[in-house]
């Protein structure tokens, strides 16, 4: 897996966009999936979010968790939107067997693969990311991310609001 910062290059120009997390999201999965889709939308890129499965009724307040797509409710476009994308994220997860029902179709995808995940050993199909064990949560990194990026300016609430919810 290469260095994060080797992906910036791929974020120049606006992207079709790809972004998973684990099954039964949590509030660090939900977190980082939607404030990373928030923030690459602001970038100019479209993106689609995919939850393996239903997003708990307790966090269906999250700013853009009612536009999340359920895999197993909408797997043809999921699919779709998989099989089209420029790029893969995955947040919050260091193997894609934590998505199950998607986990052939993510492991079968030629798209550059970007992992950004808090979890021990991160499993080598991801072309680039960062896994760091010591920070609190997927949502941090993230916020790293954006500032790695130069872009913390570009943090507005509805972003804030979700990476807090993770943190």
């Amino acid at each position: 897996m290469q260095p994060i910062e080797k992906s910036f290059s791929l974020l120049q120009n606006p992207k079709r966009i790809f972004i998973a997390t684990h099954y039964n999201p949590d509030g660090d999965a939900l977190g980082s999936i939607l404030g990373l889709q928030h923030y690459l939308k602001s970038k100019g890129h479209e993106v689609t979010a995919v939850t393996p499965n239903d997003v708990p009724a307790y966090l269906e307040w999250m700013p853009g968790a009612n536009a999340l797509i359920n895999y197993e409710k909408n797997t043809a476009v999921a699919e779709k939107a998989l099989a089209e994308c420029d790029i893969i994220f995955v947040v919050d997860l260091n193997d894609p067997s934590r998505t199950r029902n998607l986990e052939n179709s993510l492991t079968q995808a030629t798209q550059p693969k970007i992992l950004i995940d808090h979890h021990l050993f991160p499993n080598p199909i991801w072309d680039y990311g960062i896994s760091l064990p010591e920070k609190s949560s997927t949502c941090e990194m993230v916020f790293d991310f954006i500032a790695i990026n130069g872009d913390k300016h570009l943090i507005t609430q509805k972003i804030a609001t979700c990476l807090y919810t993770g943190i």
